[in-house]
């Protein structure tokens, strides 16, 4: 007799200045659910302390292990790795980040630290560190997995201090295409052209629904400097649904911030 799905738990949502991380809007934002691929921004926030802490270098060049391409499942995003090709871990952090490549993801924890179960811990300790209280990993690509776990606030958080300490990563989330060898994909962030906006995460898995991490930059009336929003939902029931949830509040957000710089 088949088995249901577990029901997923309603949307959650948040809103937030990304330098203060002031919250402007929030709606069950601390739900403790799936995160899906949104795990990438942990997974790449490891990878630039790894390599800061170890004075090691992102022109290091990968060897593709057969075991981080085969375990990728077929319904999985990947980045097209092929088994013993080598590849800049630039490269890789690309692929991670623009076409959510699982592949790439395990590639890059395993040269890091030798195997998925070493990087997991220390982007455990990074979760602690930044305060995610409702957020541990099992995985460092998202896939389902049991106790991986997250809310749409700790990715909010994370996200927020991805941006601080790692600005350079916009450089690569606001690409708009990836191809590598035969494999070509383009990003699913269908925000990057809005006004602004030119991150951060897409994610999906069935048990997780439509994720998005979304950053966008702009100015406001009588402010000199520009102002920076992240917006997380997690659990929508579409792409679109998701997306127009993503426009709605950073327009409701920058409009908020707008009228309060008025008001004073």
């Amino acid at each position: 007799m088949p088995t249901s799905s577990p029901a997923r738990a309603p949307l959650s949502a948040i809103t937030i200045d990304a330098a203060s991380r002031a919250v402007i809007h929030q709606h069950n934002a601390d739900t403790v659910r799936p995160p899906a691929s949104l795990t990438k921004l942990m997974t790449a926030y490891a990878a630039y302390a790894c390599i800061a802490e170890t004075g090691r270098s992102w022109d290091e060049t990968v060897t593709i292990a057969g075991d981080d391409v085969h375990a990728v499942a077929a319904d999985e995003t990947r980045m097209g790795l092929l088994p013993g090709e080598t590849v800049p871990l630039a490269r890789l952090l690309e692929g991670m980040m623009i076409v959510s490549g699982n592949d790439a993801a395990l590639a890059i924890a395993r040269h890091l630290d030798g195997s998925q179960g070493a990087f997991l811990q220390r982007m455990n300790r990074h979760a602690r560190q930044l305060g995610l209280r409702d957020t541990r990993f099992a995985s460092v690509s998202g896939i389902t997995t049991p106790h991986h776990a997250s809310s749409a606030r700790d990715m909010a958080v994370l996200a927020a201090h991805l941006l601080a300490d790692h600005p350079q990563i916009l450089a690569i989330t606001a690409q708009r295409a990836f191809a590598h060898g035969r494999f070509s994909r383009t990003n699913q962030n269908a925000l990057l052209g809005d006004e602004g906006v030119d991150g951060l995460k897409t994610g999906y898995t069935q048990a997780a629904g439509f994720c998005l991490a979304a950053t966008a930059c702009r100015g406001l009336p009588g402010q000199a400097q520009l102002v920076r929003l992240i917006t997380v939902v997690l659990g929508s029931d579409s792409r679109q649904a998701r997306d127009a949830r993503v426009r709605e509040q950073l327009a409701t957000g920058f409009a908020t911030l707008a009228g309060a710089v008025i008001e004073a």
